[in-house]
């Protein structure tokens, strides 16, 4: 099969702050042979706790809970991005930089792409649409689709830990609904470096311009009346241009796949990040339908990707959309539910062990959790 992929920027830079590597992500990487070199600049995380205003623990779930050798691991984004770029060369795929394509046509049964340049490539059976959760082309599968924002998101950061966030979990503290600050630390940059850790700070989009209008002191003062801890990283932004705004999406397609042509990524299924699950099913969706390629002609490959996926998908949407309100809404009511329903989920062990599992990516995963990597060793301490 000929492979080429076309990326729109000139160079290869990674967009987004660190992220949360799953055990179901993990696994993926093993595949191709690159999750050592990867692991090597993560920080090791143990666990997830959240904790409320007052400082008690709202939530603390444990990866040694799903067996020995679970964990997840902090990440920067240009880290996995320049391991799996030397992955594709290594399998010689054709990569071509600086195509932003414009157009997409088939004719006779193959696709023909061509650029915002002029420039075009034609002769291919198969086209993988996985440009991002504002996709130009998810279309192509012609089948129904709901596309709708979040009236939320947050403000991130990243920045040298120093010490003052624990490595080894991911550390939240929420007041009521409206208010939510999460750190993670994320390792190591490509060529070495601070510890790393990423600042999430939760606002609802319609007031990003005005938090922007105000002096950046007025926003730390907000962040530092929940998480005085906080102050070290705060210290180091000294200007609104370092705090990135991030918007979240909800994408749900009917059939992510049409003929000749699938959708994989966030341009299929894109969620809100309360689950942490967007780069693990990207990465889970490249590994099925691979596998679906190898094994069987190009139609029957898509349907059983399809089949093979579907659950999964549809569990983290389900999963995500009921999540979020609770942590980011404006319904504030919510907040004793939240704190009761959560004290009793985590007695209850097979409660607690859901929540574990659907965190680690491997819910709907099927022999996965027994695949996934026990390599402990390779994590900077």
């Amino acid at each position: 099969m000929r492979w080429l992929c076309l990326n729109v920027p000139k160079s290869a830079k990674a967009v987004g702050a660190g992220f949360l590597l799953q055990p179901s992500g993990m696994v993926v990487l093993e595949e191709l042979g690159i999750l050592e070199s990867v692991l090597d600049h993560a920080a090791k995380v143990d666990r997830l706790h959240v904790l409320n205003a007052s400082g008690d623990t709202l939530l603390d779930l444990n990866y040694e809970d799903l067996g020995s050798g679970k964990f997840g691991a902090g990440l920067h984004r240009p880290v996995l991005l320049h391991y799996l770029i030397e992955a594709m060369q290594t399998e010689q795929v054709d990569v071509r930089w600086g195509w932003e394509i414009q157009e997409v046509v088939k004719t006779e049964n193959r696709w023909t792409l061509r650029s915002t340049e002029g420039k075009e490539c034609a002769g291919f059976d198969l086209l993988i649409v996985a440009d991002g959760a504002r996709s130009k082309f998810r279309q192509l599968a012609k089948t129904s689709e709901v596309n709708r924002g979040y009236p939320w998101g947050a403000h991130w950061f990243i920045g040298k830990n120093n010490d003052v966030f624990p490595e080894n979990e991911l550390y939240q503290v929420v007041d009521g609904t409206r208010r939510l600050g999460g750190f993670l630390a994320t390792g190591y940059e490509l060529y070495g470096g601070d510890s790393l850790v990423s600042l999430f700070w939760s606002i609802k989009i319609e007031d990003d311009a005005a938090w922007r209008e105000k002096p950046l002191t007025d926003w730390k003062a907000e962040i530092l009346t929940l998480c005085p801890r906080a102050k070290n990283l705060l210290d180091q932004i000294t200007s609104w241009d370092q705090v990135l705004t991030a918007r979240y999406g909800d994408v749900r397609m009917r059939r992510c796949y049409g003929e000749g042509v699938i959708i994989l990524g966030d341009a299929a299924h894109a969620m809100s990040p309360q689950l942490g699950q967007g780069v693990n099913l990207a990465l889970a969706d490249a590994s099925c339908l691979a596998d679906c390629l190898a094994h069987h002609s190009l139609p029957d490959a898509l349907a059983l990707y399809e089949r093979r996926r579907r659950w999964t998908l549809l569990y983290y949407q389900f999963a995500t959309r009921w999540l979020t309100p609770w942590f980011q809404s404006d319904y504030n009511w919510l907040t004793p539910i939240r704190r009761i329903f959560f004290a009793i989920a985590g007695r209850i062990p097979w409660a607690k062990f859901l929540m574990t599992l659907s965190m680690a990516g491997l819910v709907g995963a099927g022999n996965t959790i027994n695949r996934c990597s026990s390599t402990s060793a390779n994590i900077p301490k």
